[in-house]
């Protein structure tokens, strides 16, 4: 199997760019980017080069106030050493940005996040190194896509909690979401879960 998981409010029970925007932002970010974001007619890249293009924050106090408000989500080492005794690809997938998902990620878990870096007045925010998206694709959905290419055969397993994660987990075999949270709500198949120990618990049957 191909295990594939969001970041943010997914292996983190707090969202770091939430808590970036809700600190920084001098806007009702909400009322001004999600509507559009939502409705398609803003792409996720686009939304979140917008809102950190108005972080004027640099990286080391970023990640200082995201080391002191972030709290992991109880089970990740459970889950990351059980895909590797099954040898099965873990991989995490982010609208969120590199530096603070290495920075807060165990070490040696692969990810896939959108690059940003700081211009000294806000955050200019692109794909990641090589990669290219065709008009209208969905960025996580492209993810799973090549993880399936480089492992055929693999079935898939896609964990998430917000409504971005959607078009991603509709793709996949089996769905976790977070309870009660919007992709529970959107994705009547998915398994609620608390705790990723709980996701460990789903995947040893198999």
């Amino acid at each position: 199997m191909i295990v594939v998981s969001d970041f943010d409010g997914t292996l983190t029970i707090d969202d770091v760019t939430t808590l970036y925007w809700d600190t920084h932002l001098p806007y009702d970010w909400r009322r001004e980017l999600l509507p559009d974001t939502y409705a398609g007619k803003m792409s996720p890249l686009q939304m979140i080069a917008r809102g950190y293009g108005d972080v004027a924050r640099p990286p080391e106090a970023l990640l200082a106030e995201a080391r002191a408000r972030t709290r992991m989500r109880p089970g990740l080492e459970a889950l990351v050493a059980f895909c590797r005794g099954r040898d099965w690809p873990f991989v995490v997938v982010s609208h969120g940005l590199t530096f603070y998902i290495q920075d807060l990620l165990p070490p040696g878990i692969p990810f896939v996040a959108f690059a940003g870096a700081f211009d000294g007045r806000g955050w200019r925010v692109e794909l990641p190194p090589g990669m290219r998206l065709t008009p209208g694709e969905d960025f996580k959905t492209k993810v799973v896509a090549d993880l399936r290419r480089q492992h055929p055969g693999h079935s898939t397993v896609y964990l998430g909690d917000g409504r971005l994660d959607l078009l991603a987990a509709e793709t996949c075999d089996e769905v976790f979401a977070v309870r009660a949270s919007k992709l529970a709500e959107l994705c009547p198949r998915a398994r609620p879960f608390d705790s990723l120990d709980e996701v460990v618990a789903a995947l040893e049957v198999r």
